[in-house]
């Protein structure tokens, strides 16, 4: 069975501003592609930061063979009613966080996804994605 794995938006940003991806992904894309999924959350955060006509073409580029093999995760109900749970348990836990929820709210839906097919969610965003892990176990790179 093929390893599954989701990346998070900030990763794919430093790809299509750099150029170049980090040695870990492109390890990733040389030996794993069949395993590589693309979430929904992901292409709506980066078409939405996609401004230009060059932004947009390079986001296409990257979702576009996703698309046609069908590795596309979306969150479905099930997702949504779990990150319900898991951010409120986040503000009993932590209600200093308050301001901060409406940002975690795609990172859990991203790890619920990844979840949901028992992918790997690689990520530099280390502070949610572990905040997250601590309510709902899942696997996890955070690269450096």
């Amino acid at each position: 069975m093929t390893a599954k794995h989701l990346i998070d938006t900030d990763l794919y940003i430093d790809l299509i501003q750099s150029g170049s991806s980090l040695p870990i992904i492109a390890q990733l894309y040389d030996k794993e592609t069949p395993g590589i999924y693309f979430s929904s959350i992901v292409a709506q955060e980066l078409l939405a930061g996609a401004r230009s006509p060059s932004g947009r073409r390079n986001v296409e580029a990257l979702l576009v063979p996703f698309e046609r093999t069908g590795r596309i995760v979306t969150p479905g109900h099930q997702q949504w009613r779990e990150a319900g749970d898991m951010l409120a348990r986040i503000l009993t836990l932590r209600p200093d966080l308050r301001n901060k929820l409406p940002g975690l709210v795609n990172d859990c839906l991203l790890a619920l996804s990844a979840l949901g097919i028992g992918a790997t969610v690689y990520t530099r965003n280390r502070d949610d994605f572990v905040l997250l892990r601590q309510i709902r176990p899942f696997s996890l790179v955070v690269v450096s």
